[in-house]
């Protein structure tokens, strides 16, 4: 059942990345998943329930893009840099229907306050490990620092998939910034 499930939710994922919102439809997950009619209705029986699923799912698949391999040692400003680099390659490249379906799910979300609270548990679990990190990577502000540092790649991301830069090298990028914030190395 499980598996079933995160197929469909998957495949509500990519329904989002490739009609919209409004693509995403029980026979649409159905058709695309290619399993039998009323296989998603009969796991999300409403289309808020179906909506709140795929939501669920992309934070959970936004969550692994984030967190990737842990950091051996000690955090630095070049491990956090590198971090938010894989982050943007990822959600640029191999998870770039993630990336759409979470903007779309976002805009939702503002006209929509009981999603609002989905992801909203999902910022938490985020941005507590993530704070951490940037604590011991010398932030004297991390809870400030890594609200700055994480609206910026979630902005370069946003720019970036309508308008590509060539040679994008997010991870001096964001070193740039680091030194802005005034890090002290740990």
């Amino acid at each position: 059942m499980g598996d079933l499930r995160a197929r469909l939710l998957d495949t509500g994922i990519e329904l989002i990345a490739d009609r919209g919102l409004g693509g995403l439809t029980h026979d649409a997950v159905d058709a695309c998943a290619q399993v039998p009619v009323g296989s998603t209705r009969e796991l999300f029986p409403t289309r808020d329930a179906l909506v709140e699923g795929v939501t669920e799912r992309c934070i959970d698949r936004e969550l692994e893009m984030a967190a990737g391999p842990s950091p051996a040692g000690e955090p630095s400003a070049e491990v956090i840099a590198g971090m938010f680099d894989r982050f943007a390659d990822r959600a640029l490249g191999e998870d770039r229907a993630v990336t759409l379906a979470r903007y779309a799910l976002h805009a939702e979300a503002a006209r929509t306050p009981a999603l609002r609270a989905f992801y909203a548990v999902g910022a938490d679990q985020v941005d507590t490990w993530a704070v951490d990190l940037v604590r011991r990577a010398g932030s004297v502000h991390p809870e400030r620092d890594f609200g700055i540092v994480a609206n910026y790649v979630t902005g370069l991301v946003f720019h970036e998939l309508a308008l590509p830069t060539p040679d994008l090298d997010v991870a001096d990028r964001v070193r740039t910034l680091i030194d802005a914030l005034g890090w002290s190395a740990p």
